[in-house]
């Protein structure tokens, strides 16, 4: 694939994508073991959260939390 093909597949810079989740300590004020840590990257831009469950369950979650943050990007993009 080249040009126009590789372009139509390549996730763009000003989409948000799940970057990583990641076992972590409970943030402060929390308790808990079974702490997730999340990254939300869109270009150089940067959510970092905290979600508590087992790996399925919080991907399964984020990546909601992507898709919605993605459909707001383009609403708001036809609106402009």
């Amino acid at each position: 694939m080249g040009g126009a093909d590789a372009a139509a597949v390549a996730p763009a810079d000003d989409e948000y994508r799940l970057a990583f989740i990641k076992p972590a300590r409970a943030p402060s004020g929390n308790a808990g073991s079974d702490w997730l840590m999340y990254r939300i990257a869109q270009g150089p831009n940067v959510i970092n959260g905290y979600r508590r469950g087992d790996i399925a369950a919080v991907t399964s979650e984020v990546e909601k939390i992507v898709i919605g943050l993605n459909e707001r990007r383009l609403i708001k993009r036809k609106k402009d």
